[in-house]
């Protein structure tokens, strides 16, 4: 799981925010914007629960 949310962010990092918004729609934007936020989310949790 841990490897599959940093490829996500990796994919994320790599395509340039003008290219984005060309190719998908607003909602689609907006989703995959959630999605995001919410691996980071993810990530920082599991990096919190190591340090404890």
């Amino acid at each position: 799981m841990m490897q599959e949310l940093m490829r996500m962010v990796e994919r994320t990092e790599q395509e340039p925010h003008e290219h984005q918004l060309r190719r998908i729609g607003a909602r689609q934007l907006r989703a995959r914007q959630r999605e995001e936020r919410r691996a980071e989310e993810a990530i920082m949790e599991i990096a919190w629960s190591r340090l404890c």
